[in-house]
């Protein structure tokens, strides 16, 4: 097991910390429990805490009031997950096990279509050329630290016969306790969707000590099947 301290070890699915002597942190226990699912391994290209300039383009290029901004933000994070996708395109692919022929995004939270990670997801060509709105919100209730089966569901005109085909990349614009990007896992493997792993942009971390930089891919599995 990584130690990232003296009492700390790294989580096998997200690669955020977790309690030594544990092989997953909090947050993905708490999903594993309300899913009663295995997860699929995560990957964030960049760690970042509020107020940092990772956060301010995150939020930015969803709730700035001035659209050339809130363009300007979808750029610099476009322009972001373009380089490093380049950069580690084999150890993706080795942290995930497989390639992927599709690339879904996660709904968004507070409305019934569309997905704010569709706007990154169209501008990096890797995402873009595979890019497919496969889900909607669902009837299930999913929150910070609630994960549900059923909080999204197939979006009308998708053929679950072809679905079933495909091996899907879940992305999303970041993560913090994962609850979210897990649900939309779990409905895609409800659908028979086999999937790959999830990447998302950034990773939210405590408020205190210095945001990391761009991590490379590790090679490191989930400790769970996927």
């Amino acid at each position: 097991m990584d130690r990232v301290g003296f009492d700390t070890a790294v989580c096998r699915v997200c690669e955020g910390p977790c309690p030594a002597g544990f092989a997953l942190c909090f947050c993905c226990r708490t999903a594993v429990r309300q899913l009663q699912l295995p997860l699929a391994p995560v990957v964030a290209i960049t760690t970042y805490r509020v107020g940092d300039r990772t956060h301010r383009l995150l939020r930015g290029y969803k709730d700035a009031p001035v659209g050339e901004v809130r363009r300007r933000c979808v750029g610099a994070l476009s322009a972001l997950v373009e380089r490093w996708m380049a950069d580690n395109a084999g150890r993706l692919r080795e942290r995930f096990g497989h390639p992927w022929s599709v690339v879904a995004t996660v709904p968004s939270s507070c409305r019934p279509t569309g997905s704010p990670a569709d706007a990154v997801a169209t501008r990096v060509p890797d995402l873009a050329r595979l890019h497919c709105a496969l889900l909607v919100r669902g009837a299930g209730e999913v929150d910070h630290l609630v994960a549900s089966r059923h909080g999204f569901e197939l979006a009308p005109g998708i053929d679950p016969g072809w679905l079933r085909a495909q091996r899907v990349l879940v992305f999303d614009d970041s993560i913090t306790t994962g609850a979210r990007a897990q649900s939309a896992v779990a409905a895609l493997r409800g659908e028979g969707a086999r999937v790959a792993g999830v990447l998302a942009v950034g990773r939210a971390t405590a408020a205190h000590g210095p945001p990391a930089p761009l991590a490379p891919c590790s090679a490191r599995r989930a400790a769970e099947p996927t």
